[in-house]
């Protein structure tokens, strides 16, 4: 039997409505971590359990497992619930893979992958047991209340520390290698390889990443 024209508008507001309460009750299920506090140019979120990409826009809320992306010519900062702030720079690719901030257990802990672009952050030490990591294809950075950079390709991690200490390894276990950097002081890490040798960074470099993630 044919659906009349009238029937089949019906049943596609049905289905709008429906998409639309199931993606409100996956936000409702998820556990708010923090905000968008600036933009340039545009971004969008790709929420857990959604194959959508969405536009994100300042005081836009960000969630554990959110999928942020970054377009040409676009930067975003966010500001977690911990005080820590991350910008990620044009063309980037971040998922905040876990996040736990419980100040009555003093434990507070944060993992951030990135599959490129250039990050900033800037975190502190609010609890005793506090642990944040930043994950890469070739690098596990573990910082102490600090404020650092990175430049991420899919081979390549380069990181350098502008304020505190930062503890690198390799992503894979098995490469041996783990380096400190302390402020002014960076690393590569690709491919297979350790972590190089810390050493200081020409201020060139330090300053390109440092402009690729300036933001109010």
């Amino acid at each position: 039997m044919a659906i009349r024209p009238s029937e089949r508008v019906w049943w596609l507001s049905v289905l709008t409505i429906m998409s639309a309460l199931l993606w409100s009750a996956i936000v409702l299920a998820q556990e708010r971590i923090g905000q968008i506090t600036a933009l340039q140019g545009k971004a969008t979120v790709q929420r857990a359990g959604s194959s959508q990409a969405m536009p994100l826009r300042v005081q836009s809320p960000v969630y554990r497992e959110d999928k942020i992306q970054t377009l040409e010519a676009s930067k975003i900062k966010l500001l977690l619930i911990d005080g820590t702030e991350l910008v990620l720079g044009e063309r980037g690719r971040m998922t905040l893979s876990q996040f736990v901030f419980a100040p009555q257990q003093n434990t507070h802990r944060g993992v951030v992958s990135i599959a490129q672009g250039i990050l900033r952050a800037v975190t502190r030490k609010l609890l005793p047991q506090t642990t944040f990591e930043v994950h890469t294809a070739t690098a596990v950075a573990a910082v102490r209340g600090t404020q650092w950079l990175q430049e991420v390709t899919p081979d390549t991690t380069a990181i350098v520390v502008l304020e505190g200490e930062v503890s690198v390894a390799h992503a894979d276990a098995q490469v041996r290698g783990r380096i400190v950097l302390t402020p002014g002081l960076g690393t590569d890490v690709k491919g297979k390889a350790s972590p190089t040798a810390p050493r200081q960074w020409p201020e060139q470099r330090v300053s390109k990443l440092q402009r690729a993630t300036e933001l109010p």
